[in-house]
């Protein structure tokens, strides 16, 4: 299966927003979260989430974002620097997270005038 970036970067948005590192929340929770998402896709995103090292809990339950999934999630953020991100590596069509983590932290660094 193809990995939907969108999709990763809105389940990060979506766990940061609902964990306190301590309750867990099943896959379940987020076939609520995202109706028009097939939930094979939701499982297998989530599932990729945890490979990766973005996320963290046990087998079917997310516990909370990883020291390294928010700061991915943090060079993703902002909406104009996501789809400026996207611009950059559509003509590849696709590429790692760390990738994509580094083009989206130089066009923060450069907003900043860094």
């Amino acid at each position: 299966m193809k990995l939907n970036y969108d999709l990763i970067r809105n389940l990060l948005i979506e766990i940061e927003e609902i964990t306190d590192g301590h309750t867990n929340f099943s896959c379940f929770y987020f076939f609520d979260k995202f109706p028009g998402v097939n939930e094979d896709i939701i499982e297998y995103h989530l599932k990729y989430l945890f490979d990766a090292g973005l996320v963290e809990g046990a087998e079917g339950y997310v516990i909370d974002i990883t020291p390294f999934g928010r700061d991915y999630l943090d060079n993703i953020r902002d909406h104009t620097i996501w789809e400026e991100t996207k611009s950059k590596i559509h003509p590849l069509g696709s590429v790692t997270l760390s990738v994509i983590s580094e083009i989206a932290k130089s066009l923060v660094l450069s907003k900043l005038g860094l």
